[in-house]
């Protein structure tokens, strides 16, 4: 299972970077084309689910605290498997800086919200060309950083760190969308119920994603907000 999804972060490292580079499509049509169509599927030889999206930006503005160009702005990917149905692996990464480590990240949420991601995964990416590391997180917190109507995220590289937007409301980056498609994604696969908290309108509407019902459990389990 391990030398699997390590393989696959590594082509995830690289396909990311042609997004950065600006190798995906220019038009809003055809970004969300092109990152609905990175999510990846696949099963391992004893059954076991696999999904996964390759990291995209989150919505980075020149003068935002530590953020040098929008090359800078950080990533974020993540993946599942059904052999840990509650659990998936963030991963979070710092284009365009060298000889650093991604260590956590602050999620903020709302006017007040705040949750640390500190936990890393036993598993890491392998032949990115910028520092990422990846972090276990419940699943619901994935669904939360993908619904939130307003979110921003303080990626730490040791004793530095850089400040970007997630979702202002207004405006949001190719992450938000691309974990939205990831959760609907695993939602299909596994059966589950998506929560109430993703049944809140904006890209869960525009991706036709939901029912009538949804699961009853609040909040992120596992997580501690600071």
């Amino acid at each position: 299972m391990k030398p699997r999804l390590t393989a696959a972060f590594g082509a995830v490292g690289v396909a990311a970077m042609l997004v950065l580079t600006g190798c995906a499509g220019s038009s809003e049509k055809k970004v969300e084309k092109g990152i609905a169509a990175q999510i990846k599927q696949d099963v391992t030889p004893s059954g076991d689910k696999l999904v996964s999206v390759q990291p995209y930006r989150v919505s980075c503005n020149l003068g935002q605290s530590q953020v040098q160009t929008t090359y800078q702005c950080p990533v974020i990917g993540a993946d599942w498997t059904s052999a840990r149905a509650g659990i998936a692996r963030l991963t979070i990464g710092v284009p365009n800086v060298k000889d650093v480590n991604v260590t956590g990240a602050d999620f903020h949420f709302g006017s007040s919200e705040v949750i640390r991601v500190r936990s890393k995964s036993s598993v890491q990416p392998e032949g990115s060309s910028y520092p990422a590391t990846s972090f276990d997180v419940p699943l619901t917190f994935v669904e939360k950083l993908a619904y939130s109507p307003r979110s921003w995220v303080r990626v730490y590289t040791g004793e530095r760190f850089s400040d970007a937007n997630i979702n202002t409301g207004e405006e949001t980056g190719k992450a938000v969308e691309s974990l939205a498609y990831f959760m609907k994604s695993v939602d299909e696969v596994s059966g589950r119920t998506p929560s109430p908290a993703a049944k809140g309108g904006g890209l869960f509407d525009r991706l036709g994603i939901g029912g009538d019902e949804g699961s009853s459990g609040g909040g992120v389990e596992g997580m501690h907000p600071r």
